[in-house]
């Protein structure tokens, strides 16, 4: 596999998520695993079980950038307003 598969556009806003891993065998009784994103009916399920370990690197290295943004964000928020 080379590359991610999209089944439908998605636009999810995390809030507060819940964000949780799952684990499990499919079908054909291989082991899967998934990181899911929000609650059941509201919910992203992304599967890693075919992924490579640098994808998952990427998704980490993705994650630690937008923990920067959102506190870049967050401290632009309490800098007193220039009058």
């Amino acid at each position: 596999m080379t590359r991610a598969e999209m089944y439908g556009g998605i636009n999810f806003d995390l809030n507060d998520g819940p964000i949780r891993t799952k684990h499990f065998r499919g079908i054909d009784g291989k082991p899967c695993a998934q990181l899911v994103i929000g609650e059941a009916g509201q919910s992203v399920a992304i599967s890693v079980t075919r992924s490579s370990p640098q994808a998952l690197n990427e998704l980490a290295e993705a994650v630690a950038e937008l923990q920067a943004f959102v506190a870049r964000q967050h401290q632009l928020r309490v800098l007193p307003e220039v009058v």
